[in-house]
């Protein structure tokens, strides 16, 4: 997305008379903000961006920490009503105490575990303390018919998210990676969960209606780890462009958010929304064994031949969690790839000749 985009997206919202909170995260309970009349806008990644964490942060800081630092503290997100900063990884929960608008920000605590009793009720609570924050500052209710009412539209936009992604388990699949992720990438530019969740199901009836486009020779790659919104562009590029492609996305934006899904029929929908939430195979769970048992069903589902685990520089929680995930494929006999790269192209050559050496031994 570029900046120039978002800003306007910002502008759309208020125009509609809808306050608009930004999140980076999906561990942020949306269904509460839509329920609240709040335009949520999760960014996964903003083109156009100075580039000011120097001024605060370490140079050999996550490149997506900094990306986050450079758009709360600078004009991007200025007219923005709340950003949600949730205590996801340590880099980006600290980096948040250094924004000067302290006021614009709404601290969200994140459980980081999916093995103990007492994490769904510590999500319950802060799901309760995002409710009430919410209604003192914007005004209005946030009622049990609105929180179902919210669920049921994105549960419906996740689902569409999954659905469109499905579509690669044919053989030969029916689309290139980087048209899935780049339709997904365009569809979030839409205001409300149902137009996002319409134009995904547009998407894919496109798609299957115009005949597939890739070799069945072609290696089927699957990518895991980091969010890949940021440099989707050249890790896809030098897969599809070097004899594969990309048949499965299981980081955040796709697969591991998108596969959960809130019970709208549960007596207690914040139970509900608790539950769904605690269901994030994300690696800052520690154990996180999730990951792996979503991992095992998606390479039989879409028939993988070989994964590429996909790490930013210094993001501590992949890049440690990566030694795992080579034990959990040399297990499943299943070719493996770890790549480590920022947000420039620097590095493209290098990641171009690793990738294509990859894909020629499968």
């Amino acid at each position: 997305m570029e900046k120039s985009k978002l800003k306007q997206m910002i502008r759309d919202c208020h125009a509609q008379n809808r306050p608009v909170a930004v999140s980076f995260c999906s561990h942020v309970p949306q269904e509460i903000l839509e329920a609240a009349g709040v335009c949520s806008l999760r960014v996964l990644h903003t083109d156009g961006v100075e580039d000011i964490a120097g001024q605060a942060l370490p140079s050999n800081l996550c490149p997506l920490v900094k990306e986050c630092y450079s758009l709360c503290q600078g004009d991007a997100l200025e007219e923005a009503d709340l950003i949600i900063a949730e205590t996801s990884c340590d880099g980006k929960k600290k980096m948040y105490e250094l924004l000067t608008r302290q006021e614009q920000l709404y601290y969200y605590q994140v459980p980081q575990g999916e093995d103990r009793s007492y994490v769904n009720p510590l999500i319950r609570s802060e799901c309760g303390w995002l409710i009430r924050m919410l209604q003192k500052r914007f005004g209005g209710e946030v009622t049990e018919e609105k929180l179902r009412t919210a669920a049921e539209a994105l549960n419906r936009e996740r689902q569409s998210v999954m659905d469109l992604m499905a579509i690669q388990q044919q053989i030969p699949p029916a689309a290139w990676g980087s048209e899935i992720l780049e339709a997904l990438e365009k569809n979030r530019h839409h205001l409300n969960p149902a137009d996002r969740a319409k134009a995904n199901e547009n998407t894919r009836e496109i798609l299957l209606s115009r005949g597939t486009l890739v070799p069945k020779s072609a290696c089927r790659i699957l990518v895991t780890g980091c969010p890949a919104s940021a440099v989707y562009r050249k890790l896809v590029g030098a897969v599809e462009e070097n004899g594969g492609f990309v048949v499965c996305f299981e980081n955040c934006e796709v697969v591991k958010s998108n596969r959960r899904h809130v019970d709208t029929s549960a007596a207690d929908i914040i139970g509900a929304i608790a539950d769904c939430y605690q269901d994030t195979a994300c690696a800052i769970m520690a154990p996180n064994q999730l990951r792996f048992q979503i991992l095992e069903q998606l390479i039989e589902a879409y028939h993988v031949d070989g994964i590429i685990d996909l790490a930013f520089q210094t993001c501590h929680a992949y890049t440690v969690e990566r030694d795992k995930m080579r034990r959990f494929c040399a297990e499943k006999d299943m070719p493996y790839l770890a790549i480590e790269t920022g947000f420039t192209d620097a590095d493209l050559g290098q990641i171009i000749t690793r990738v294509s050496a990859f894909i020629e031994m499968l």
